[in-house]
This record gives structure tokens, sequence and C-alpha cells, in this order.
């Protein structure tokens, strides 16, 4: 595939991973190892690009992020790996990735089938042309500034918006419909966004329709002991509750739930209306 800025990709290096050309030249190339099918990249506006990719038994054991600039100089090459479960990665911008880590299941016994635990702890980061990485914290105040307007921090997309314009802003050609009790999902890579459903509860949404909710895909980090404190301090106390499960906040004009699940992840969404899941 040639990208924007002359750059390729190709997914038959010698090693039998992905690999990066410049002028029918390889500029970077995997190392080796079992190479899983998930693979991502991005153009900035620089027309520098980004890549990662997932390596060992399933793509569960690493992630190798690499950054190419337009020359076809490799500037940056960085492998997230250790003693985990599995992993997660994705691009929430063109140089901002997230990279999800499972901790094993207390109940694993040395199998496969045992060692999910379904509990990622995602790190996000922030990624320079001089080859350094910084990690950012997702619950800071840019989140609260955006929650504010409609909107939830690395998940494009603002309430309110038209469903034409959102479709264009993602650009995502793998998006799916999904009618649910409250809302008609259209659920893509960045995220699941809620419209009101039709009468008749078809999929198919009209390009005037209103956002109504938007929910993150991937889930965060902790507890309820570990988080409310943020989210009080900001929003202030829980408008409604449900048992230990879940807590909504008011913020401005719109609503923040907050799901805490048994795995000590953490489910968030933005509405327009109260909607705990």
């Amino acid at each position: 595939l040639k990208l924007s800025n002359s750059l390729v990709i190709d997914m038959k290096g010698e090693s039998g991973g992905p690999r990066i050309l410049k002028n029918n030249q390889t500029v970077w190339e995997s190392s080796g190892g079992h190479v899983s099918d998930l693979i991502s990249f991005t153009v900035t506006k620089n027309n520098d690009t980004y890549l990662y990719h997932m390596y060992g038994a399933g793509g569960g054991r690493g992630v190798i992020v690499v950054g190419v600039n337009k020359n076809g100089k490799v500037f940056l090459e960085r492998s997230f790996s250790g003693e985990y479960a599995s992993m997660q990665a994705q691009f929430l911008s063109a140089s901002t990735i997230e990279i999800g880590i499972e901790r094993f299941s207390p109940y694993y016994d040395g199998t496969s089938a045992s060692k999910h635990s379904d509990e990622y702890k995602s790190k996000f980061y922030q990624l320079y042309i001089n080859g350094s990485t910084k990690e950012l914290t997702y619950l800071d105040s840019t989140f609260v500034k955006l929650a504010k307007q409609g909107r939830l921090k690395y998940v494009p997309g603002s309430l309110g918006m038209q469903y034409s314009k959102l479709k264009t802003v993602l650009n995502d050609p793998w998006a799916t419909h999904q009618p649910a009790e409250v809302y008609n999902f259209y659920k893509t890579q960045k995220g699941d966004y809620g419209f009101y459903n039709n009468s008749n509860f078809s999929s198919k949404i009209k390009p005037n329709a209103q956002l109504r909710g938007i929910f993150r895909n991937s889930d965060l980090h902790g507890t309820r002991k570990e988080l409310r404190p943020f989210f009080r301090k900001n929003f202030g106390k829980e408008i409604a509750t449900q048992g230990g499960a879940a807590d909504v906040y008011k913020v401005g004009k719109y609503y923040l739930a907050v799901e805490y699940r048994e795995n000590r992840t953490v489910h968030i969404n933005l509405n327009t209306q109260i909607i705990y899941y």
C-alpha cells in the first residue's frame, strides 16, 4: 500500500512480517518472530508515518511501534512487552497511541484457556519525531473540558452532531449498525455512537439524526474508590447511582456515566440523558 507521503507498507518482508519501503528500498522491517495480522499505521500532517504491529503467539505478547519520516528515516522504534496474558493497541490520533495490557487471571493454571482476566490496564502515549514517547494521563483537565463540551477524550465526534457529519469525520469503512434497547448504535473502531431508534427499529440512521450518546470502546482501569475522588472534584457528587456498579454525574447539560466492573475495568459514556451502560 502506497501512502500519501510516498512510503510503502508491505507485508511481504523476508521475516514474514511488515516492512516499510522508500523508493523500492526497505528502510525498516520487522525483526521476525510470529507476527499477527493486527497492524495499523497513520500519516501525520508533517507526512511522518507511525506503524504498530503485534508479535508473539496470536499477537498477544508484544507491540512494536515504529516512526518513519517522509524521507525514509526511522526515528522511533519501541517495543512494549512483558509478562501478561495479552495486549491491545490502537492509534487515537496520527501521533497518539493507546496500549492495553491484560493481567493474568487469578485462576491461571498455565493453560491458554485459563490465562485471560479481561482486565486491561491502558496506557496512553504521545509519539514524537525526536524518537521519544511521553505517557499521557486520560483523566485530566482536558477530559473535564471536553466532557463539558459534549465530547469524550480520544473519541471523535460531539453530542448533537448530525449522523452524516459524524460518518465523514470517522471515515470508518468497517463501521456497523446495531439497534439496541435505548439507542440505534453506530459501532466503529474509535467508539460506539447512539442515536434514537427509528419507529420500526430498523438499523438505518437518517443523515440529519443527532448524536445522543458517545461510548468508549476500550475500558479504563481502576475501581470506584480510586476514581470517585477525580469525578467528584470536577463534576460534584453523583446525581444517580446503580448499587456498586455505576455512577452518573451531571456535566453541564450532559450526563457522564461511569460503570465499575468486577475485573477492575471502568466503562464510561457521555449522553444527553441518564444512561448507565
